[in-house]
């Protein structure tokens, strides 16, 4: 017998408490077990919101790259601890046709994923000033930064996007900086999970206030290409994508290969550099990583010893990419497109049976459609209420407090799962709620 919606509330209910977790604060592996619990028991697919992984084939170029270095025999081979030479120089190229910045080979580092990339930066930034102990995270955002700053011994502290943005969030920020304990800010631009986007006045002002005060910025740019108000992605013309890298001399920007070139299986990100930053010496970062220059403590201090080097294999596969990305191959970014598709779509759906975006807005212009929504619904308060009540109807998702958000409310709603097919399931799911809601 196929199970329908609403599922039997008693089975779930036991479903959840065998659970070894609060769905409240639930990482995203954690709420993907939890659902996955259920379906194998009650026998009924999800709508699976809850996990921000890319779903869409990877170009066959880097297949065939990847490939081809096998049989060059290179598998045998460990790769460079900084990066395949070939793959530092694409990417010096890519960041100066796509960023519009000049940084040499030298600076661009490819890691394992974006969020090795972050949490090697976090590294960094603990051991730039021993003084300091605290990351300021620009929220909401990824979960896992936050664990990687729990894991480092880093405090956190926290300014939101909803209620801060523009000269507000510039004045916050300067107000908690002055507190002199800030050693690093965090941020993703689009945002996980609002899906905002910085502006170049924002930008300006955080890198300002990073000069200013000795802080590292972090740019989390995991959704490069994928802000589909402007065209970002003809190489060596602008409009260039927006990065704290042209307004600040203290950063690091992360550039992921997941999303945007649906490459997510074989971990490859870039960690560029400023570059006067990557030649500065600091004479705090001797005692734990053995060096005092920026960008030889990063590579050899942290990124070696951590994971030693990202594949070689890979590396030649994100080679061949960047190297048809900076070509002009726009085939390449015409894939990520179909997310935003999806997004307008789903975001309709549930606005459609009164559901409502919590973050509704991007200095007050409507959100693009991205990776990435947010979800409340009238008369839940509590965004773990509003999941626990949707998993009766088949749909997953994370809390908003999961991703540090002041809005306890709400719920972060992944498309990358939910291809057109699963649409007319969605509406049927979504108006049964609505209807005994």
């Amino acid at each position: 017998m196929v199970a329908t919606v609403p599922l039997d509330r008693a089975s779930v209910r036991r479903i959840l408490a065998a659970q070894p977790f609060d769905v409240r604060h639930a990482s995203i592996r954690e709420m993907n077990r939890l659902v996955n619990a259920i379906e194998a028991e009650l026998g009924l697919p999800f709508i699976r919101m809850e996990f921000g992984i890319p779903g869409l084939p990877t170009p066959p170029i880097a297949v065939e790259a990847e490939i081809e270095a096998l049989r060059r025999d290179l598998g045998h081979v460990y790769a460079p601890f900084d990066g395949v030479p070939e793959l530092k120089a694409e990417a010096a190229r890519f960041v100066k046709l796509f960023l519009d910045l000049d940084v040499p080979a030298a600076c661009c580092v490819p890691t394992v994923g974006a969020m090795e990339g972050c949490f090697a930066a976090l590294a960094l930034a603990k051991r730039m000033h021993t003084a300091r102990d605290t990351v300021l995270l620009l929220q909401p955002g990824f979960p896992v930064n936050q664990q990687q700053a729990r894991f480092l011994g880093l405090r956190t502290a926290a300014i939101d996007f909803y209620d801060h943005r523009g000269e507000k969030l510039l004045r916050a920020v300067e107000a908690r900086l002055a507190q002199g304990d800030v050693c690093a800010i965090l941020w993703s631009s689009p945002n996980n999970p609002s899906w905002i986007a910085l502006t170049e006045q924002e930008l300006l002002g955080l890198g300002r206030l990073c000069d200013a005060h000795e802080v590292l910025a972090i740019e989390d740019l995991a959704y490069f290409g994928m802000d589909v108000r402007q065209d970002y992605l003809t190489p060596g013309r602008p409009p260039y994508q927006p990065t704290v890298l042209r307004y600040t001399s203290n950063g690091i920007c992360i550039i992921s290969s997941s999303k945007m070139f649906s490459y997510a299986g074989q971990r490859v990100a870039l960690s560029v550099l400023h570059p006067a930053l990557a030649d500065r010496n600091l004479p705090d970062l001797t005692e734990r990583l053995g060096t005092s220059h920026v960008r030889h403590a990063f590579v050899h201090g942290i990124h070696y010893p951590l994971v030693a080097s990202v594949p070689q294999s890979t590396q030649h596969g994100l080679l061949a990419l960047l190297r048809a990305a900076n070509a002009g191959d726009q085939t390449l970014f015409e894939p990520a497109r179909e997310y935003a598709r999806r997004a307008k779509t789903m975001k309709a759906i549930f606005l459609r049976h009164g559901f409502r975006l919590v973050y509704d807005n991007d200095l007050g212009a409507p959100l693009a459609d991205g990776f990435y929504f947010t979800l409340g619904y009238p008369g839940f308060d509590d965004g773990a209420d509003l999941i626990v009540e949707l998993l009766h109807y088949g749909i997953s998702a994370i809390t908003l407090e999961t991703a540090g958000s002041c809005r306890r409310e709400g719920l972060r709603a992944c498309v990358s799962l939910v291809g057109e097919e699963l649409f007319g399931t969605l509406e049927e799911r979504v108006r049964a709620f609505h209807a005994d809601h």
